[in-house]
C-alpha cells in the first residue's frame, strides 16, 4: 500500500518545492467520509463557436458548460486506501440558480504524469511539474478506454493544448488558471478562480 499522496507520487522530490498551500492542498485523506474541501469563486468563460463541443464533452462528465462570473464553487477531494486514485467533485453555482456538477478521478500514469478519467472511459493525460512553486498541468493528448483497447486522441482533436496552473496567494489560499488553446482557433476554453482550504476532516 502507497501511502504518499497520489501527486507526490508523480512528481516524486519536486512535492517539497511546492508552496505550501498547494501541498496541503493534494495531501487530502484517503476515505471518502473523511474530504478536503476547498470553496471559492470561479470566473468559466468559452466562444460561442465552440458551444456544441462543449456539451458533448459534458455528455461524458467533462468539463463546465455554464459561462459566468464570480460562480459559487465548493471542490471536495478524497483518496483511496491505496492511494491508486484522487477523486474530484466540484460543484458551481451561478448568481441565477445555475449549478453544474464536474466529477473526475486522476491516476499515477509515469514520472510527472498523470491521466483525469471521467465517464464512458474518456480522459486527459496530464504533464506535471512545479514552477517556481506553482504547480502546473500541461495537456499530453486525450484517450479512450473501450472494449479492452485504450485509443489515443490529440488535443487538437478536441478543443486543444491545455494549461492549468496553481499559484499560492497565502497560506491557506490559492489561484487557479486554466486555459485551452487551439493551433486554428485559439483560445476554445478558460476558467479560474481563488480557492481557500476550507477543512482537511
Amino acid at each position: 500500500m502507497n501511502k504518499e499522496p497520489l501527486l507526490k507520487q508523480v512528481l516524486g522530490t519536486d512535492w517539497d518545492k511546492l508552496s505550501p498551500v498547494l501541498r496541503q492542498h493534494y495531501d487530502v485523506p484517503n476515505a471518502k467520509t473523511n474530504r478536503c474541501v476547498l470553496t471559492g469563486t470561479m470566473e468559466i468563460d468559452y466562444p460561442l463557436f465552440i458551444t456544441p463541443l462543449i456539451k458533448i464533452i459534458r455528455l461524458f462528465g467533462g468539463l463546465i458548460d455554464i459561462k459566468g462570473q464570480q460562480v459559487s464553487t465548493q471542490v471536495e477531494k478524497w483518496g483511496e486506501p491505496d492511494n491508486a486514485f484522487l477523486h474530484w467533485r466540484r460543484t458551481m453555482q451561478t448568481a441565477d440558480g445555475q449549478q453544474t456538477i464536474f466529477a473526475s478521478k486522476m491516476a499515477y500514469r509515469a514520472e510527472n504524469e498523470l491521466v483525469e478519467l471521467i465517464n464512458l472511459g474518456f480522459g486527459l493525460r496530464l504533464k506535471v511539474s512545479e514552477d517556481n512553486g506553482d504547480l502546473l498541468y500541461q495537456s499530453n493528448g486525450h484517450l479512450l478506454k473501450l472494449m479492452g483497447f485504450c485509443i489515443p486522441i490529440p488535443d487538437w482533436l478536441v478543443l486543444g493544448h491545455a494549461t492549468i496552473r496553481e499559484h499560492a496567494l497565502s497560506d491557506n489560499n490559492f489561484r487557479l488558471e486554466f486555459v485551452i488553446r487551439h493551433p486554428l482557433c485559439g483560445e476554445t476554453y478558460r476558467y479560474g478562480g481563488v480557492f481557500e482550504i476550507k477543512s482537511d476532516d
